[in-house]
Protein backbone atom coordinates (compact mmCIF):
# COMPACT_ATOMS: atom_id res chain seq x y z
CA UNK A 1 0.00 0.00 0.00
CA UNK A 2 1.22 3.53 -0.78
CA UNK A 3 0.25 5.76 1.83
CA UNK A 4 2.32 8.94 1.22
CA UNK A 5 4.74 10.50 -1.65
CA UNK A 6 7.14 13.15 -1.65
CA UNK A 7 8.68 14.72 -4.65
CA UNK A 8 8.74 17.53 -6.94
CA UNK A 9 5.49 18.63 -8.35
CA UNK A 10 5.49 18.47 -11.90
CA UNK A 11 1.66 19.89 -13.18
CA UNK A 12 -1.36 20.43 -11.44
CA UNK A 13 -4.76 20.38 -12.54
CA UNK A 14 -8.43 21.47 -11.31
CA UNK A 15 -8.29 17.93 -9.89
CA UNK A 16 -4.90 15.80 -9.81
CA UNK A 17 -1.21 16.65 -9.65
CA UNK A 18 1.72 14.52 -11.51
CA UNK A 19 4.73 13.79 -8.47
CA UNK A 20 8.15 13.35 -9.86
CA UNK A 21 9.20 10.54 -7.08
CA UNK A 22 13.14 9.76 -7.44
CA UNK A 23 12.48 9.90 -11.61
CA UNK A 24 9.01 8.41 -11.39
CA UNK A 25 6.23 10.35 -12.36
CA UNK A 26 3.07 9.54 -9.93
CA UNK A 27 -0.42 10.71 -11.46
CA UNK A 28 -2.75 11.39 -8.08
CA UNK A 29 -6.15 12.33 -8.22
CA UNK A 30 -6.10 14.94 -5.18
CA UNK A 31 -8.51 16.66 -2.29
CA UNK A 32 -9.06 20.12 -2.41
CA UNK A 33 -6.51 19.94 0.60
CA UNK A 34 -4.23 17.56 -1.10
CA UNK A 35 -4.00 20.38 -4.04
CA UNK A 36 -3.30 23.42 -2.02
CA UNK A 37 -0.26 21.79 -0.84
CA UNK A 38 1.12 21.83 -4.29
CA UNK A 39 2.69 24.19 -6.04
CA UNK A 40 4.54 23.51 -9.56
CA UNK A 41 7.84 23.18 -9.12
CA UNK A 42 8.00 22.90 -5.32
CA UNK A 43 8.29 19.70 -3.16
CA UNK A 44 5.18 18.39 -1.70
CA UNK A 45 4.39 15.39 0.40
CA UNK A 46 0.80 14.07 0.13
CA UNK A 47 -1.12 11.55 1.94
CA UNK A 48 -2.31 8.46 -0.54
CA UNK A 49 -4.40 5.73 -0.95
CA UNK A 50 -4.20 3.11 -3.79
CA UNK A 51 -7.26 1.30 -5.20
CA UNK A 52 -7.41 -1.25 -7.20
CA UNK A 53 -10.85 -2.02 -9.10
CA UNK A 54 -11.85 -3.62 -12.56
CA UNK A 55 -11.83 -0.21 -13.72
CA UNK A 56 -8.43 -0.21 -13.03
CA UNK A 57 -5.50 1.17 -10.29
CA UNK A 58 -6.10 4.63 -9.10
CA UNK A 59 -3.79 6.77 -6.42
CA UNK A 60 -5.42 9.24 -4.45
CA UNK A 61 -4.20 11.94 -2.41
CA UNK A 62 -5.54 13.95 0.66
CA UNK A 63 -3.89 16.78 2.80
CA UNK A 64 -3.40 14.45 5.82
CA UNK A 65 -4.43 11.12 7.79
CA UNK A 66 -7.46 12.84 8.53
CA UNK A 67 -8.38 13.41 5.25
CA UNK A 68 -7.60 9.70 3.90
CA UNK A 69 -9.83 8.37 7.32
CA UNK A 70 -12.78 9.81 6.03
CA UNK A 71 -12.20 9.25 2.40
CA UNK A 72 -12.05 5.57 3.09
CA UNK A 73 -15.26 5.64 5.31
CA UNK A 74 -17.11 7.55 2.56
CA UNK A 75 -16.03 4.72 0.10
CA UNK A 76 -17.07 1.69 1.96
CA UNK A 77 -21.21 3.13 1.50
CA UNK A 78 -22.71 1.09 -1.03
CA UNK A 79 -22.88 2.71 -4.46
CA UNK A 80 -20.03 5.36 -3.85
CA UNK A 81 -16.56 4.37 -5.00
CA UNK A 82 -13.19 5.91 -5.58
CA UNK A 83 -14.08 8.61 -8.16
CA UNK A 84 -17.32 9.89 -6.16
CA UNK A 85 -15.59 9.83 -2.99
CA UNK A 86 -12.64 11.72 -4.40
CA UNK A 87 -15.36 14.15 -6.17
CA UNK A 88 -16.98 15.16 -2.44
CA UNK A 89 -13.49 16.01 -1.05
CA UNK A 90 -12.57 18.10 -4.20
CA UNK A 91 -15.95 20.20 -3.07
CA UNK A 92 -15.89 19.61 0.56
CA UNK A 93 -13.39 20.10 3.41
CA UNK A 94 -13.06 17.49 6.28
CA UNK A 95 -14.89 19.69 8.34
CA UNK A 96 -17.60 20.55 5.79
CA UNK A 97 -18.22 17.07 5.55
CA UNK A 98 -18.18 16.14 9.10
CA UNK A 99 -20.65 19.07 10.10
CA UNK A 100 -23.40 18.21 6.84
CA UNK A 101 -23.37 14.58 8.70
CA UNK A 102 -23.83 15.92 12.17
CA UNK A 103 -26.60 18.57 11.06
CA UNK A 104 -27.87 16.07 8.60
CA UNK A 105 -27.89 18.87 5.62
CA UNK A 106 -27.90 16.17 2.55
CA UNK A 107 -27.74 19.43 0.49
CA UNK A 108 -24.02 19.80 1.39
CA UNK A 109 -23.19 16.93 -0.49
CA UNK A 110 -25.10 17.57 -3.71
CA UNK A 111 -22.69 20.51 -4.19
CA UNK A 112 -20.70 17.52 -5.42
CA UNK A 113 -20.55 16.80 -9.27
CA UNK A 114 -22.99 13.57 -9.38
CA UNK A 115 -24.14 13.57 -6.23
CA UNK A 116 -28.04 13.56 -6.21
CA UNK A 117 -30.51 13.63 -3.31
CA UNK A 118 -31.15 10.05 -2.36
CA UNK A 119 -26.80 9.54 -2.38
CA UNK A 120 -26.87 12.63 -0.40
CA UNK A 121 -29.09 11.32 2.32
CA UNK A 122 -27.24 7.86 2.69
CA UNK A 123 -23.86 9.76 3.23
CA UNK A 124 -25.69 11.24 6.00
CA UNK A 125 -27.11 8.57 7.15
CA UNK A 126 -24.71 5.92 7.06
CA UNK A 127 -21.74 8.21 8.14
CA UNK A 128 -23.58 9.30 11.11
CA UNK A 129 -22.88 6.46 13.37
CA UNK A 130 -19.29 5.70 11.85
CA UNK A 131 -17.86 9.50 12.74
CA UNK A 132 -15.84 9.28 16.23
CA UNK A 133 -14.80 11.75 17.92
CA UNK A 134 -11.68 12.26 15.70
CA UNK A 135 -13.61 13.83 13.09
CA UNK A 136 -15.08 16.69 14.76
CA UNK A 137 -14.40 19.73 13.29
CA UNK A 138 -11.22 21.10 14.44
CA UNK A 139 -12.82 24.88 16.20
CA UNK A 140 -15.51 22.39 18.05
CA UNK A 141 -12.61 20.36 19.09
CA UNK A 142 -10.97 23.49 20.84
CA UNK A 143 -8.48 24.01 18.13
CA UNK A 144 -6.99 27.63 16.99
CA UNK A 145 -9.60 29.13 14.51
CA UNK A 146 -7.23 28.71 11.73
CA UNK A 147 -5.93 25.47 12.56
CA UNK A 148 -7.93 23.54 10.04
CA UNK A 149 -7.26 26.05 7.33
CA UNK A 150 -10.99 27.10 7.07
CA UNK A 151 -10.04 30.88 6.20
CA UNK A 152 -8.02 29.00 3.36
CA UNK A 153 -10.69 27.02 2.08
CA UNK A 154 -12.89 30.09 2.14
CA UNK A 155 -10.92 31.93 0.68
CA UNK A 156 -10.34 29.75 -2.48
CA UNK A 157 -13.47 29.52 -2.79
CA UNK A 158 -13.89 32.87 -2.89
CA UNK A 159 -11.04 33.48 -5.48
CA UNK A 160 -12.56 30.59 -8.14
CA UNK A 161 -15.77 32.60 -7.67
CA UNK A 162 -13.98 35.60 -9.11
CA UNK A 163 -12.64 33.40 -12.23
CA UNK A 164 -9.46 31.82 -10.79
CA UNK A 165 -8.64 28.75 -11.59
CA UNK A 166 -8.27 26.28 -8.53
CA UNK A 167 -4.73 25.61 -9.17
CA UNK A 168 -3.70 29.07 -9.53
CA UNK A 169 -5.69 30.10 -6.34
CA UNK A 170 -3.91 26.86 -4.41
CA UNK A 171 -0.12 28.20 -5.68
CA UNK A 172 -1.43 31.86 -4.53
CA UNK A 173 -2.40 30.37 -1.20
CA UNK A 174 0.40 28.38 -0.98
CA UNK A 175 2.73 31.40 -1.30
CA UNK A 176 1.46 33.04 1.35
CA UNK A 177 1.30 30.44 3.58
CA UNK A 178 5.44 30.17 2.79
CA UNK A 179 6.01 34.19 3.39
CA UNK A 180 3.36 34.06 6.60
CA UNK A 181 5.07 31.11 8.25
CA UNK A 182 3.00 30.55 11.69
CA UNK A 183 1.34 34.14 11.32
CA UNK A 184 -0.75 32.51 8.21
CA UNK A 185 -2.96 30.62 10.40
CA UNK A 186 -3.85 34.01 12.77
CA UNK A 187 -5.23 35.75 9.32
CA UNK A 188 -8.58 36.61 9.10
CA UNK A 189 -10.66 35.30 5.83
CA UNK A 190 -10.32 39.50 4.45
CA UNK A 191 -6.45 40.02 4.89
CA UNK A 192 -5.99 36.15 3.56
CA UNK A 193 -8.10 37.27 0.09
CA UNK A 194 -6.24 40.48 0.01
CA UNK A 195 -2.79 38.75 0.30
CA UNK A 196 -3.57 36.06 -2.31
CA UNK A 197 -5.24 38.50 -4.93
CA UNK A 198 -1.67 40.71 -4.71
CA UNK A 199 -0.45 37.70 -5.14
CA UNK A 200 -2.08 36.42 -8.04
CA UNK A 201 -1.72 40.15 -9.59
CA UNK A 202 1.86 39.47 -9.33
CA UNK A 203 1.84 36.37 -12.30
Amino acid sequence: MIRSLRGEVLSVTETSVVLDVNGLGFGVLCSRGALSLCVPGKDAKITTCLQVSEAGAFLYGFADERERELFLKITTIKGIGGRTGMMILGVLSADEIVRAVSLADASVFMRAPGVGRKTAERLCFELRNSLSREFVPAQEAGAPPGARGRAADTVGDALRELGFSQSDAAAALNVVRAALAEDFDKMNEESLLRAALKELQRK
